[in-house]
């Protein structure tokens, strides 16, 4: 029996917001049946539509962020690699990513994914969207996120293995797979949103517990909002030579060695948080 094309897989918790987003992205490449949306816990409920979307509550994941990291990873990882036997391609993101194809490329989905590895994986290059000092109005809700916020950073952190076709475990909060090299894509890239517009980060924060949660959440979360602040982006780089460093920095470890996990770009202008770039028109309205 043929496989079907491609899957989406996310997990999420207390989320309105970024899940209406990633069921928007990722319905009109894959279709809303072939969505599967993992809810942690049963403490609460999406006030989101998930008619005809798979469905299914997680219980007892930690509540420290380091153990609940690996505890998603090797429950995520085991659901890919289950839908693997119904699917050609499994995606898999967090519910606040979204890969999107370089339109500069030409390619569609099922071309795009050749580039894949003979070992069934490819690394999207990750950009973390920020919103900037001068993009402070509140966005539009309503509509895709790239146009109304146009800054951010080319990151090593949200460069990561979004898709598999063969046997494969994801590791560290899904910044890896276990024992495979890190291989970027050309065309493939994720935009990561957590940082895009500040209410809605702080509205997210708010909804995950605020200062109640594990210490652990509350210091990454809070350190994360305080990024948006961060001036590294008045000095953008060229966002073909920020892609051009990271796909030629993130893969390489200090002794020139093939990295398992992207690793910080050596070059000078290169801050925490990564290059600081400006996303060109042609992504505007992808995510």
């Amino acid at each position: 029996m043929a496989k079907e094309f491609a899957c989406a897989l996310t997990h999420v918790r207390h989320e309105t917001f970024f899940l209406e987003k990633w069921i928007d992205h990722y319905s009109g490449i894959v279709g809303r049946e072939n969505l599967h949306v993992v809810i942690d816990g049963d403490d609460w409920e999406p006030e989101v539509d998930l008619t005809g979307i798979h469905t299914e509550v997680l219980l007892e994941a930690p509540r420290r962020r380091i153990k609940n990291d690996r505890f998603m990873a090797k429950e995520m990882s085991g659901r890919a690699n289950k839908l693997r036997k119904r699917y050609e391609h499994v995606i898999r993101g967090d519910v606040d990513e979204y890969v999107v194809i370089d339109p500069a490329s030409g390619l569609d989905w099922p071309q795009a994914f050749e580039e894949l590895t003979e070992q069934g994986y490819i690394f999207a290059l990750g950009v973390d969207m920020v919103e900037a000092e001068d993009e402070t109005a509140p966005i539009d809700r309503t509509q895709p996120i790239l146009g109304q916020r146009r800054r951010g950073f080319v990151a090593d952190r949200y460069t990561k293995p979004f898709v598999i076709t063969r046997w494969n475990n994801w590791a560290g909060g899904a910044h890896r797979l276990l024992n495979r090299p890190t291989v970027i894509s050309n065309h493939f890239f994720l935009f990561h949103m957590a940082l895009a517009d500040k209410t809605v980060a702080e509205e997210r924060l708010a909804a995950r517990g605020g200062l109640q949660q594990h210490r652990s959440f509350v210091d990454h979360q809070t350190g994360r909002l305080e990024a948006i602040a961060d001036h590294g982006l008045s000095a953008p780089i060229d966002f073909a030579e920020a892609c051009a460093v990271g796909r030629g920095q993130f893969p390489v470890e200090p002794d020139g060695s093939v990295t398992k996990r992207p690793r910080a770009a050596t070059d000078p202008r290169a801050t925490e948080q990564g290059l600081p770039t400006i996303v060109p028109e042609r992504f505007f309205g992808l995510a």
